[in-house]
């Protein structure tokens, strides 16, 4: 991934809650921030004991994910639930 600008990472961001929100995580926060030619994703979720912090990371297949790539969403949402199974979901 090339050094990301503003209107990357703002498109990151979006992407990150496009996915987050199909989750049905319960209650989340989240922040985006490019790290290492990657795309760092801070996830903090409600657990049935509190909260908790995950740190995620998705290359370019974040942007194709919310541009129509059912492939590249399917892998990244298996990949996410798998770190975020302690959340609370709707």
């Amino acid at each position: 991934m090339a050094a990301p600008d503003l209107v990357d990472l703002a498109q990151a961001t979006v992407a990150v809650s496009t996915l987050l929100e199909g989750m049905n995580l319960s209650a989340h926060l989240y922040a985006v921030e490019p790290r290492e030619g990657k795309w760092a994703v801070t996830v903090e979720c409600a657990t049935g004991s509190g909260w908790q912090r995950v740190e995620l990371r998705a290359g370019p297949e974040l942007l194709a994910a919310i541009s129509g790539d059912a492939e590249a969403r399917a892998t990244l949402l298996a990949q996410w639930q798998a770190h975020l199974v302690d959340c609370k979901y709707d």
